[in-house]
């Protein structure tokens, strides 16, 4: 029986030690405009959202989505994102290209987070990408006035559709 456990670890073990040796002799892409592999995608985009998540359990957005605060949104979008997360009328090439992973483009994606986990994304930024954290930037009341214009992207008002048309 100990003979099953001690080769079950050693085979557990075996390719996190070989992949950190890899690491560590300099055979593992680290390039930004390098596409990432559908595995390495899929673990980290599991692993933030579950994090994600647990963090925004029970935080509720505070401002009222009304045409002045979407519009309002709006202005902070495009000063402060747009030139990652691209426009209304295209995506970042900047965004799309050289970002590792790829940045988010929500005109073309959309977004399908609630406005809790996407204030704890923007207050926060994430670690090991390009998002950067906006706490201490920008008050919590601009951030979530930007979330709700970003999360409802696709049931705009009628003016603040035209505005966000329009302006790019």
């Amino acid at each position: 029986m100990r003979r099953y456990l001690l080769v079950f670890v050693i085979g557990a073990l075996a390719p996190i030690v070989a992949l950190i040796a890899l690491g560590f002799a300099g055979f593992l892409p680290v390039r930004a405009t390098a596409r990432p592999p559908r595995f390495e995608a899929a673990i980290a985009d599991r692993a933030l959202m579950a994090r994600i998540k647990r963090d925004a359990r029970g935080l509720k957005n505070p401002v009222r989505a009304d045409e002045t605060t979407l519009l309002a949104g709006l202005k902070s979008y495009r000063q402060d994102c747009a030139g990652c997360h691209g426009s209304a009328a295209h995506a970042s090439t900047w965004g799309t290209t050289n970002f590792y992973p790829r940045v988010p483009q929500f005109a073309q994606e959309g977004v399908d987070l609630s406005d809790a986990e996407m204030f704890l994304l923007v207050k926060y930024g994430v670690r090991y990408t390009g998002m950067a954290g906006w706490e201490g930037v920008a008050s919590d009341e601009e951030i979530w006035r930007m979330v709700t214009f970003l999360t409802r992207l696709q049931s705009l008002p009628p003016s603040v559709a035209g505005a966000w048309r329009v302006g790019g």
